[in-house]
């Protein structure tokens, strides 16, 4: 699977092109994209939010629901905290399986997952 270069237009493939994928599913906000408005992370309702266990939770809950739902590439196997404050930054290294073929016998999801009042929602497209 290969896709552009969203910095510089080029021709895009292997896990440079799934870490670009990630980065987008994490920093998109739902409705931003205009011919994929359903894709987007719903935590970034989150951000300014104090760092307590529930707001860091449903973060990372978040995170790890979206790359089920629009990365079949890359597995999930662990997050780990580097840094979390009070205040609310969050810094954190995602460790999981790079699986080039994984999209060959994938399926879309029909869920779309939602923050609301700091809870992860999860429900069906229907």
């Amino acid at each position: 699977m290969a896709g552009i270069d969203a910095q510089t237009g080029q021709m895009l493939a292997g896990f440079p092109h799934v870490a670009q994928s990630l980065d987008k599913l994490i920093t998109t906000m739902v409705g931003e994209r205009t011919m994929h408005e359903w894709v987007g992370n719903p935590g970034t309702k989150l951000l300014g939010e104090s760092g307590t266990e529930r707001v860091v939770l449903a973060w990372v809950t978040v995170i790890w629901v979206l790359v089920e739902l629009y990365e079949p590439r890359f597995k999930i196997r662990r997050f780990v905290p580097n840094d979390i404050d009070r205040v609310g930054a969050i810094d954190f290294t995602i460790i999981g399986e790079y699986r080039p073929y994984a999209h060959l016998s994938w399926e879309q999801a029909e869920l779309f997952v939602s923050v609301v009042d700091g809870a992860v929602r999860i429900s069906s497209v229907r």
